[in-house]
């Protein structure tokens, strides 16, 4: 299958959707670092929607993250990470994006934020007791980083949330081509629940509960058990 010129093809064992061959770091990197959606230190996109939307979808998470320590992987202008704080002992935030982070700085001082990729994050030595990570999964060049990633920041016992497109869902559309996930080079991997599963699996970490919806995405919570 091909889309927008790139294509993307699937694992035979496991139904793995990913683009290939992939852009390079580099080229992804220019994407995020300075216009993505417009934003800047003063501006972000549909701010005020996107406070309310975080305060009311935050209450869900209180008793995962209470007095606990949370960062958001790939966290845009730190809406959701602000409103999880409300609850949480720490908040750090991280995304590719310089202008969401510099208006997550000027917004939201009380948390600290980092504008920069995963695994260079992930060498800061920093440890956490609740991972959010919401619409980051697919637009990752590789699913290794992301584990990579849970495993150095994560402590014992540490719960991952994440949201992301389902290529499985009964609502995805038959016809890929059409879906509206489908769109590299802004994503980059699908998966569906099964194959989703099996990566958290193998890095030391068993599904602790998971939402149905309506849509195709993923709204599942992981428990890391070594």
């Amino acid at each position: 299958m091909e889309k927008d010129t790139y294509r993307i093809v699937q694992c035979s064992n496991c139904d793995f959707l990913f683009v290939n061959p992939m852009p390079t770091s580099q080229v992804i990197a220019a994407y995020y670092a300075s216009t993505y959606r417009g934003a800047h230190a003063s501006f972000y996109p549909k701010d005020r929607s996107r406070r309310w939307r975080a305060f009311w979808r935050s209450l869900m998470f209180i008793p995962y993250l209470y007095n606990r320590d949370v960062v958001d992987l790939g966290c845009g202008g730190g809406h959701m990470l602000a409103a999880l704080c409300r609850f949480a002992r720490s908040g750090t935030g991280v995304d590719l994006s310089h202008n969401s982070i510099a208006f997550a700085k000027r917004n939201f001082p009380n948390q600290t934020f980092f504008a920069e990729d995963i695994l260079s994050f992930s060498k800061r030595k920093r440890c956490f007791d609740f991972v959010f990570s919401s619409e980051l999964l697919e637009h990752l060049r590789s699913p290794d980083d992301f584990m990579t990633t849970l495993r150095a920041i994560t402590r014992p016992n540490a719960l991952v949330y994440l949201s992301a497109p389902d290529a499985g869902h009964r609502a995805t559309p038959s016809d890929l081509a059409t879906w509206s996930d489908i769109c590299p080079p802004e994503h980059l991997q699908w998966f569906n629940e099964t194959n989703l599963a099996m990566l958290f699996d193998q890095n030391g970490f068993v599904p602790f509960k998971r939402h149905r919806t309506k849509t195709p995405a993923h709204s599942v919570f992981f428990r890391r058990v070594f």
